[in-house]
């Protein structure tokens, strides 16, 4: 245990270019910080700094893939892709000592949840009139809030802390707190957020309609679907945001992602200060691969699935499909590098394919480049079809349902027909789903959806890897085990409360 709270209380605050190289932790706390706005507005930035840490950014030694523009990683616990990196977890054989993504998962909310306290903790002392002030408490709230539901998410029962973490036999011994109540506590949190957040579009700080989205996301996956589609709906109502009409490539590649009103919460890179690898990762590194079962689900342009639709063509696959697959995906024969066709066999890439959504692949020379598109976390099609999904839930398919839907298929340079007539609520769901996997595929979401439709226990084992191994699906891995380095610390500490998480012991 005193490892997670030493890690926790070593945060990187800073300023300007060089806040993630530097560890002022002690100047922070100290008579000659948290006197100005400007004190703030440094803590402030330290804090959103998480959002962007992941493999390479700025250092090796920086958490790894999965985080910030590694997100799409987590698309290879799912049937949308393949990475070596997490394969461990994706085939059932996770353990307390795996690591990965497994620990990463546990240790990076912690220390931004660390950051967050202590600039929780410490924001009050500067003299700032009250809206200001239930600004800056109102972006720290959402991002601990946000944490903490992945952790949720993940761990079930979690540390449940609201203060600085300190030395005290009290912090050593804090034990798990139960789901239900963290989950209090992130609803309290999105919800301070929302009330106090300025009602405006998005332009890289969190605003009213981010917590909003947030708040749906969580009655969704409570299954609490009334009150998911009531808040989708004020989100829709409000009209600050709208889906992006300068092509569907262009919501994750700059200059398209500047003032896009369809981004609602982003981790912002901008070189030199702050990069990402995104290039060299996607598509021109084969340690991320899509995989053959989200590219044939890909609707051919009549609407129709591959295997009824007239249009497709095995011998010419990729033709006359939904247009977001070959902005998504980089296939067979697309030129890339500069003019390269695209060869699986000449770079090893074995499930065929490569990511093509939120990367350059025109670039003629990746290695050291440095990437500067933002990562998206949540977008305004994502509401549109977390509203459709909760209505059908709780009314059926009714017309804002398809309006919802239909909005996001026909959006320019998509331009896919509208959703068929008359169909139940059954059918219905059926394809939200299907559009929740085209319209956010690779962009980190699969995972959490099938986790919280109950589906990943029935779709992981029907995927063979291009290795010809078969996923598995042990019913223990709904929930993660807490990394064996905490137990053995809490042992050692004496903190019998601490416990592993069951199946893992």
């Amino acid at each position: 245990m005193k490892r997670i709270f030493l890690l926790l209380a070593v945060v990187c605050f800073g300023c300007g270019k060089n806040f993630l190289n530097r560890n002022p932790t002690d100047a922070l706390s100290s008579a000659n910080f948290w006197k100005t706005q400007a004190d703030a507005d440094q803590g402030l930035t330290a804090v959103y700094s998480y959002l962007i840490q992941g493999y390479n950014y700025t250092s090796s030694t920086n958490t790894g893939q999965g985080w910030g523009s590694g997100t799409p990683y987590w698309e290879s616990l799912t049937d949308n892709a393949f990475s070596g990196a997490f394969g461990t977890v994706a085939t059932g054989d996770i353990e307390a000592t795996t690591g990965s993504i497994q620990s990463d998962a546990y240790n990076t909310p912690y220390k931004a949840i660390e950051a967050c306290n202590i600039f929780l903790a410490n924001v009050t002392n500067i003299p700032l009139d009250t809206g200001t002030m239930n600004r800056y408490i109102g972006e720290v709230r959402f991002i601990r809030g946000y944490y903490y539901f992945l952790l949720a998410q993940l761990y079930g029962d979690v540390v449940l802390t609201l203060r600085p973490l300190g030395k005290d036999s009290a912090s050593y011994k804090l034990t798990r707190t139960p789901r239900a109540v963290v989950i209090d506590t992130v609803m309290a949190d999105f919800t301070f957020a929302a009330i106090h957040l300025p009602n405006t579009p998005y332009s890289g700080h969190v605003v009213r309609g981010t917590a909003l989205g947030y708040i749906t996301k969580v009655y969704l996956a409570l299954g609490q679907f009334a009150n998911a589609a009531a808040t989708a709906a004020t989100i829709i109502s409000e009209g600050q945001f709208s889906l992006y009409t300068g092509g569907y490539r262009g919501l994750f590649l700059k200059p398209g992602q500047n003032g896009n009103p369809e981004i609602m919460f982003s981790g912002r890179y901008q070189v030199p200060s702050a990069y990402s690898p995104a290039d060299y990762l996607y598509t021109y590194s084969s340690s991320f691969q899509p995989v053959h079962y989200l590219v044939d689900d890909y609707y051919c342009i009549d609407g129709k699935p591959i295997t009824t639709s007239p249009l497709y063509n095995p011998a010419t696959p990729y033709a006359n499909r939904d247009p977001r697959l070959l902005a998504t995906i980089l296939v067979p024969g697309v030129l890339y590098k500069g003019g390269i066709p695209f060869s699986p066999a000449a770079i090893g890439a074995s499930a065929g394919f490569l990511n093509k959504k939120g990367v350059d692949s025109t670039r003629a020379t990746v290695i050291g480049t440095q990437s500067d598109q933002d990562w998206v976390y949540l977008r305004y099609a994502d509401v549109l079809l977390m509203y459709a999904e909760a209505q059908n839930e709780a009314a059926g398919p009714d017309p804002t349902v398809y309006n919802a839907v239909n909005l996001v298929r026909a959006r320019p340079s998509v331009g896919m027909p509208p959703l068929p007539v008359g169909l139940t609520q059954d059918s219905m769901r059926v394809l939200i789903r299907h559009e929740r996997r085209i319209e956010l595929a690779l962009e980190g979401q699969r995972y959490f959806d099938l986790k919280r439709w109950r589906l990943d226990r029935v779709v992981m084992p029907t995927v063979k890897d291009p290795s010809g191994a078969m996923r598995t699906f042990p019913l223990r891995d709904t929930l993660w085990p807490v990394p064996q380095s905490e137990m053995d610390l809490a042992k050692t500490y004496g903190n019998t409360g601490f416990v592993q998480t069951p199946g893992y012991d």
